[in-house]
């Protein structure tokens, strides 16, 4: 039987060509980081991003970045001109003393979401980097509506009666639940919540009413919203804004005493109007019973009379 031997040197290439291996397959992973930032992304700020490699000096003109768009669940590249760039038109790409960048020059909504550094021909996970959500802190403006209402949508300023109940309700758009709190001005009272309710008003209680809302981690982060209250005398004119202002159970027999006084309306001219008919067609066929015979004449006789002469013009 024939034995092989087995020569030292071409074990020491086997294991060679299995570091060079993987040191080729691990070479130029890339990195994504946010350059030069502390603390939460706030709208409107300004933000960069940065692709590295492992590898110092690698040259990285193969490398793109990329956003995934999830109604696509897809990624789109960011520094090449297709359909779906222009919604990103404010994004800069750039590629300055072999170092590539991205630039936002004014956060908005629409940048938020996972970011990727790739190779332009990516085949495995070797050549794509971690994602980088950013995520950014925002409140808009505050908004107040007014409760029990068909309406609801209120404006500067609203007016009421003596007596009446008043809920208004304030509500904003923020990246976290905000805080909610009420004030009047000139008075040292809050309210923290995001509802009013003012039973039985008093021309007393007119006035300014601010409402303010604030980031919950960031106090920077606020906006208010005042609302002026009128209160008139307590009585009360038919007006839509009245009736439309009462409670819902007041509103549902202010509508069924309503209808019922209709029901009354329409039994009584259903029974009138026949018998006012009858008696006008009994008086017009009276006075039909009467015609005269002659011209000129003043007097008029039974037409039973037989008068076969026509009266002549």
């Amino acid at each position: 039987m024939a034995h092989f031997r087995r020569l030292p040197g071409l074990g020491l290439l086997a294991l060679a060509l299995t570091v060079t291996a993987a040191r080729l397959t691990w070479a130029g992973l890339p990195i994504i980081r946010l350059m030069d930032h502390e603390g939460p992304l706030l709208e409107g700020s300004s933000v960069t991003l940065e692709c590295l490699s492992e590898e110092e000096g690698e040259d990285l003109s193969g490398f793109t970045f990329q956003k995934y768009i999830k109604w696509l669940h897809s990624w789109i590249s960011l520094d090449k001109e297709t359909e779906l760039r222009c919604w990103f038109y404010d994004v800069v790409v750039s590629r300055d003393d072999g170092r590539l960048r991205l630039t936002i020059s004014d956060m908005q909504t629409w940048h938020t979401g996972p970011y990727r550094c790739a190779s332009a021909n990516a085949t495995s996970n070797a050549s794509v980097s971690n994602e980088l959500n950013l995520q950014m802190e925002y409140l808009h403006s505050v908004y107040l509506s007014q409760e029990n209402t068909w309406c609801g949508t209120v404006g500067n300023s609203i007016t009421l009666h003596e007596g009446s109940n008043l809920e208004l309700r304030c509500s904003a758009d923020a990246s976290q639940p905000p805080l909610y709190e009420w004030t009047r001005e000139g008075e040292d009272w809050i309210v923290a919540s995001n509802a009013l309710s003012l039973a039985k008003v008093t021309r007393d209680q007119a006035g300014m009413y601010i409402c303010q809302a604030r980031h919950p981690t960031l106090p920077q982060l606020s906006k208010s919203k005042s609302i002026r209250l009128y209160v008139e005398g307590s009585e009360r004119g038919f007006a839509f804004d009245t009736v439309w202002s009462l409670s819902t159970p007041t509103l549902v027999l202010a509508l069924s005493l309503l209808a019922v006084l209709l029901l009354v309306v329409i039994a009584v001219s259903a029974f009138l109007i026949p018998r006012h008919r009858a008696k006008k067609k009994a008086a017009l066929e009276d006075v039909g019973q009467h015609t005269p015979i002659y011209k000129g004449s003043l007097e008029s006789v039974p037409s039973v009379v037989a008068d076969t002469h026509p009266l002549v013009m």
